[in-house]
Formats: structure tokens, C-alpha cells, sequence
């Protein structure tokens, strides 16, 4: 069995190494939701182009931004631990990281964190957003990545519209 540290850097590689390069586009559904998990989410608003990828529940990828955000669930893991070390394994791999923020905050009613981060990943610049909320049964991680600078604007507006439209 693998452990949470291994599914989230597995995750982290999806949502960094494989999702910019992919070019398999989907077409948007208005709701996502899955029988087994209990949630729902709206998809982003805008030219956000779904990508199908098994295991990681929501992803978008938008041309115009070069940026990309994702939503995975997982309800088989460990939930111990801090709420910002479970948000900040999002960030392995990223070389010279420097976490710019980083904070609670609430969520559809449940605790959650926030960060940050900005760095290197194979010698290109990208800055990351990423929460994480724990309830009693599952762990839901959104990233959002740009290979800019700094997170774009209008990507960044409809990434938090995104991470706001989850319920249960």
C-alpha cells in the first residue's frame, strides 16, 4: 500500500509533468461528482478545456493562461498530521521552492490550508496555489500552476471561483 507522501508526490507529478504536455482535451460538464466520493464542484467558467486523466477527479488546462488547475479527492489515506504539511507535500519536486504564503483558512465550512509557492521545475519558473481540506473520511487537494512569474489574474480569479463551488 502506498503511502499518503507517495500518492501525493504521484499526484503532484500528474498535476506538473504530464498536464501541460497534454493534448487529449474533453469537453466541459457543468457538475462534477463522483458516486463514491462524496462532493460536488462546478466546473471553472471561461476557455478552461477538461483533460481526462483517471484518478485525479477534475483537471483544466487553459492555452491563453498557460495554466492549469486540478481537483483530486482521496479517501483511503492517513489523515493525521498539521493541515499545512499535508498542503505543502503538493510542492515536492519543486527545486529552489519558496513558500510565499501560507495560512488557514475555512472552506465550505471545513478547516483547510493555503499555499503558495513558487520555483523551479525542469529549469522553467512556476508559481503554485494549492489547498487542502481534511474531513473525517477524505483529503481534497486544488493546485493551480502557471509556468509564469507570478499567478495569472483571470486564472487565479477562476480557480478560486472553482475551489469556492465545492459541497457537499
Amino acid at each position: 500500500m502506498s503511502s499518503i507522501s507517495d500518492k501525493r508526490f504521484l499526484l503532484f507529478y500528474i498535476f506538473l509533468f504530464i498536464l501541460p504536455s497534454c493534448m487529449f482535451f474533453g469537453s466541459n460538464k457543468v457538475t462534477y461528482t463522483k458516486p463514491a466520493k462524496p462532493y460536488k464542484i462546478d466546473a471553472p467558467s471561461g476557455n478552461w478545456k477538461k483533460l481526462n486523466l483517471e484518478d485525479i477527479d477534475a483537471v483544466f488546462w487553459n492555452e491563453q493562461y498557460r495554466a492549469g488547475m486540478a481537483f483530486a479527492v482521496d479517501c483511503s489515506t492517513d489523515k493525521s498530521g498539521n493541515i499545512h504539511t499535508i498542503s505543502n507535500r503538493l510542492f515536492i519536486g519543486i527545486k529552489n521552492r519558496k513558500i510565499i504564503e501560507s495560512r488557514e483558512v475555512t472552506l465550505s465550512e471545513r478547516n483547510a490550508a493555503t499555499a503558495t509557492a513558487k520555483g523551479i521545475l525542469n529549469n522553467k519558473s512556476i508559481t503554485i496555489k494549492a489547498y487542502s481540506i481534511i474531513d473525517d473520511s477524505c483529503i481534497y487537494d486544488f493546485a493551480y500552476w502557471t509556468f509564469k512569474d507570478s499567478l495569472e489574474e483571470d486564472g487565479i480569479k477562476d480557480f478560486e471561483a472553482f475551489v469556492k463551488s465545492l459541497r457537499w
